[in-house]
């Protein structure tokens, strides 16, 4: 058997059990209509899985245009980009809601699926990111770093609380409902009426001489709504264990956070040190902590569906340290070029963590398919 799912936990899997529950008042009385409706498009042969790879299709395209009309995130792109962002990420949240009706209504149903929509939101999470960044026009700099923080430490929370809780909870305001809706919605303001309106001044702060536009007022928001997930996830996990009368291990739970912490901490530590991670080669950077996080979500939901331990140690969160590490010590005591190294680190950094993800993903197919006999971009077993 596999490094990530020991074989005395395979049986698990024929446990599974979705649970979820969703206060979202957009999602129960408008898109799970719209969901129920567009979801007759797929033809019953089609596996659902393919339904999630086809919606992250959408985003790819939205990232190509970006990278060809404004690569460092810092210019303006021809207005039907942003029409054309809206759509695609408003299709990628359909898809991401009829996968799993389409599941349900085939039959098909199961913890690969779980983990494989789970996967493709955590990959979207950094990729939605940019794109968003294109858009306000944040450039290389720490606000495109905190936009992904937000979007991944978002993702990193809800599954560290269905982990505990065994429930997907969806709040009045959430992340894939009305986060995506909101952000469909800022495309399209921006098509309208141009990038530019991001910086018109909203407010003057005199005694800080701080002022304030839509861009900052934004970013504020954002973060708002970040601490209100937080603290929600907060509660669910510790009404949970109160609940099933074990309050003990509400600490240990929250001992949980400590590599994502400690991950983010690493991360700053190497863009403050060595600043051009960040101002010159961001999109390495930002693709690795991607994939990281991708990987570690991708543990713990398979921690969830094979009832394992909490996976406190992931490997690739250990790469910006050793990324510190390393570019110290080629510069500084081998006294190789700055930024040849700075590159090649960087470069390398997104290669390990690629590599790390993909074998990660490769296994856990083998690894469920087999246990299951089922096929995971096919139907093997129709529903009668």
């Amino acid at each position: 058997m596999g490094y990530f799912i020991p074989s005395n936990k395979l049986q698990n899997l024929k446990l599974y059990k979705y649970q979820s529950e969703d206060h979202s008042f957009i999602s129960k009385y408008f898109l799970k209509k719209w969901w129920n409706s567009f979801v007759t498009i797929f033809p019953r042969s089609m596996a659902p899985n393919v339904i999630t790879l086809l919606g992250l299709v959408f985003i790819i395209t939205n990232l190509i245009m970006v990278f060809y009309y404004d690569p460092y995130l810092n210019t303006t792109s021809p207005t039907w980009c942003y029409f054309a962002y809206a759509f695609g990420l408003f299709m990628y949240q359909t898809f991401d809601g009829c996968d799993g009706c389409h599941a349900r209504n085939t039959g098909q149903s199961g913890p690969l699926g779980e983990l494989f929509d789970h996967s493709i939101d955590a990959i979207n999470t950094t990729l939605g990111a940019i794109i968003f960044s294109s858009v306000l026009q944040f450039g290389y700099g720490y606000l495109f770093l905190l936009t992904q923080f937000a979007s991944v430490c978002n993702f990193y929370m809800s599954t560290w609380e269905e982990y505990h809780t065994h429930t997907l909870f969806l709040s009045k305001f959430s992340g894939p409902v009305e986060g995506i809706l909101m952000i469909v919605g800022v495309f399209i303001i921006t098509g309208v009426l141009g990038p530019e309106i991001f910086s018109y001044k909203l407010f003057e702060i005199g005694a800080l001489n701080l002022e304030v536009d839509i861009k900052t007022a934004a970013s504020i928001l954002g973060l708002g709504s970040l601490y209100f997930n937080i603290a929600q996830a907060f509660v669910n996990v510790s009404k949970h264990y109160k609940k099933v009368g074990t309050p003990e291990k509400i600490q240990g739970a929250y001992e949980g956070l400590i590599p994502f912490v400690a991950y983010y901490i690493t991360i700053l530590s190497l863009t403050t040190t060595y600043p051009e991670y960040l101002s010159k080669f961001a999109i390495p950077l930002t693709l690795s902590i991607g994939l990281s996080i991708a990987f570690s979500v991708g543990r713990i939901i398979l921690a969830h569906l094979t009832i394992q331990t909490f996976p406190m140690v992931q490997f690739p969160m250990f790469v910006p340290l050793l990324q510190l590490i390393s570019t110290f010590t080629f510069t500084k005591i081998f006294g190789y070029d700055y930024y040849d190294t700075v590159y090649s680190i960087a470069w390398l950094g997104f290669g390990v963590t690629l590599g790390i993800h993909a074998m990660f993903i490769n296994e856990i197919i083998y690894e469920i398919t087999t246990y299951l006999d089922i096929y995971a971009l096919s139907i093997k077993h129709k529903k009668e």
